[in-house]
């Protein structure tokens, strides 16, 4: 597979740029006859204001996996008075693919992370972000970056680092010095199936 610096001159000879979406991900949402549990029942509803829906866009890995942000499956539906999710917008939520173990125990198989796309601060080594590899596949590590000869090193790694080495890249090679190819967003909440558990 080559690698976005190999194929970049193809794309600039035939006048493509990559991009991302710069819109924001979020919807406000409008209840039209919602309907309610029984465990709500005699409550006042839900006020639409309150709420963001945020889509579901697909798989990723916790490892290589496929990042499909204009493919929405679903939408999840996120109060806006959560601490984590106050003043916060641009966001979008994903599944972690069903074989992606490399952050266990924190994040497991079919567990779904909200990811803010605005906040793409690699300041602080140890976020969990949601990345791309330099061909574009999305994962979920943490990420810890190092200014090194006019160039960054980034570093992604898991929580089950036994069995999952860091990956390294350079902003500079294999990003073509664009932070945009390289983190989507962080991960600022998470739902889990706890079925099994």
């Amino acid at each position: 597979m080559p690698r976005l610096a190999e194929i970049s001159p193809v794309l600039d000879l035939l006048g493509v740029t990559p991009t991302v979406p710069s819109t924001d991900a979020g919807r406000d949402v409008c209840f039209v006859d919602a309907k309610v549990v029984p465990a709500g029942e005699g409550v006042e509803p839900p006020q639409a204001e309150d709420y963001l829906a945020a889509p579901l866009v697909g798989e990723v890995g916790a490892g290589p996996g496929y990042l499909p942000e204009e493919d929405i499956k679903s939408w999840f539906l996120v109060y806006r008075n959560l601490p984590a999710i106050r003043h916060r917008s641009n966001l979008m939520a994903v599944e972690i693919g069903k074989n992606s173990t490399s952050m266990q125990p924190l994040l497991n198989p079919g567990d779904i992370v909200l990811v803010d796309r605005n906040d793409k601060d690699v300041d602080y080594p140890g976020h969990i972000m949601l990345v791309r590899d330099p061909d574009g596949q999305g994962m979920v590590k943490r990420v810890s970056v190092e200014e090194s000869r006019g160039d960054f090193i980034i570093q992604f790694y898991s929580d089950n680092a036994v069995r999952n080495p860091p990956m390294v890249f350079s902003l500079r090679s294999d990003y073509l010095g664009e932070w945009d190819r390289a983190i989507v967003g962080r991960i600022i909440w998470a739902w889990s199936d706890v079925r099994e558990k």
